[in-house]
């Protein structure tokens, strides 16, 4: 896996913003960014959607099976903003 310089370069508050943005855009705009992704009607492929989508865009990886085990939003942009070996 390559390492990347834009890790270091997503704050807290900008990984939120992305986050939910991308979760209503995928999940739908009645989606509940509390809530966990599966229990807003997502499923593996959306998962890889956004996985795909936050790469392009802060060029972090995030396992598809992390996004559909997360508890919400805030779930994925706290990976997002954690520092991670080999990251």
């Amino acid at each position: 896996m390559e390492s990347n310089s834009y890790p270091t370069g997503v704050s807290t508050s900008e990984a939120a913003g992305l986050v939910e943005s991308l979760w209503s855009e995928i999940l739908g705009p009645g989606a509940d960014t509390g809530t966990g992704f599966l229990e807003n009607g997502g499923d593996s492929f959306r998962a890889v959607l956004l996985t795909t989508r936050l790469y392009e865009l802060t060029g972090r990886e995030i396992e598809y099976l992390d996004v559909l085990e997360a508890d919400g939003a805030g779930a994925i942009a706290r990976l997002l903003t954690t520092d991670t070996p080999g990251s």
